[in-house]
């Protein structure tokens, strides 16, 4: 995921590095958390939540130790259909409400590579999910939990490229190793993923390229991360390929960091199934199930120097074939050393 921070720059910015340093790698180390679990047999998409790496200044690293963080985010939201209304299902409107929690290691030696600080990280995500169901007349409830799959960052990479401004790229995979179950259904003809869960049964690549820019106790943060999906050998479907760019704007006094973030994703490849298009269903999902959601809200962090924590709030602007999630997170970070 985004990288950040950079002990080269501490000392001809001031105190924003070393706030920016250890309150931002809050939301660094956690960007792995889903957002929207499966509806109706429809696979999983991402375990990365849209937004996860807002209030990162991704296109830095830390100072050079080893970070343990924590988070955990409350989500809630209803499916939307391609149109950005309720989706209708067999069951009627759906609402979701997930408990997400993560865990995480940041490492940077104090290595360079091709000119650009070095560093690595891994994620363990879990969540708690009640979907509730309500056509008018009746409402049902089912709630499940489970990990999701582990994210490992072997390759975080940040260069300096002068008067405050600072480019970072990340190469990240999301393994198989999550909570996931399945049946043969006789009227889809193969296996389909089981509505409990909470995780994917195929690979997915996570490259980002991220820009920082820092400027009179400013942060000004983009960050570019796709998502290239394997195919789920056993479901034979194939999630589409996902675009997601995270947007900070931060500025630090004192201890405190006060700012604006924003989500835009987009999936940018069909789902498919047997390599053919998923079929649309009226008043549910469009042919391919091309999901797009955007969400826009505050953050506010305090870095206490021994540990740093933070809140954001992203509220979902709207959503296409997909959950219009608005979502809260809080997280806390400690340098080990």
């Amino acid at each position: 995921m985004g990288s950040q921070g950079s002990p080269s720059c501490i000392t001809c910015t001031g105190g924003i590095m070393n706030n920016i340093n250890q309150l931002i790698s809050v939301t660094l180390l956690t960007a792995a958390v889903m957002a929207a679990p499966a509806v109706y047999g429809v696979e999983n998409v991402t375990p990365l939540q849209p937004g996860a790496t807002t209030g990162n200044a991704a296109g830095m690293l830390p100072p050079d130790g080893l970070y343990f963080s924590f988070a955990s985010s409350y989500e809630t939201g209803f499916l939307r259909d391609e149109n950005g209304d309720k989706a209708q299902t067999p069951g009627g409107n759906v609402k979701l409400k997930v408990n997400s929690s993560a865990a995480s290691l940041l490492w940077v030696p104090g290595w360079e590579v091709m000119g650009a600080r070095y560093g690595l990280s891994v994620t363990q995500p879990y969540r708690t999910i009640r979907v509730k169901t309500d056509n008018g007349i009746s409402t049902s409830t089912d709630s499940y939990d489970g990990l999701l799959n582990t994210t490992l960052t072997p390759l975080m990479l940040s260069w300096d490229l002068g008067g405050g401004l600072f480019m970072g790229f990340g190469a990240g995979i999301s393994l198989k190793n999550g909570k996931f179950e399945y049946q043969y259904s006789e009227a889809a003809g193969r296996n389909v993923m089981l509505g409990n869960s909470t995780a994917n049964n195929f690979y997915i690549f996570q490259p980002n390229l991220a820009f920082t820019y820092l400027r009179d106790d400013w942060a000004f943060t983009l960050n570019n991360i796709f998502n290239i999906n394997t195919r789920n050998k056993t479901t034979e479907y194939q999630t589409g390929h996902i675009y997601y760019l995270d947007a900070t704007a931060a500025k630090t006094m004192d201890n405190w960091t006060l700012g604006v973030i924003g989500n835009y994703t987009r999936q940018i490849s069909n789902d498919e199934i047997k390599g053919q298009k998923v079929a649309g269903t009226p008043g549910l999902h469009t042919q391919g199930k091309r999901t797009e959601y955007a969400a826009l809200g505050p953050l506010v962090g305090y870095n206490f120097g021994s540990f740093a924590v933070s809140g954001r709030l992203q509220f979902s602007l709207f959503a296409k074939n997909d959950v219009d999630m608005s979502i809260l997170q809080l997280g806390v970070t400690i340098p080990l050393q």
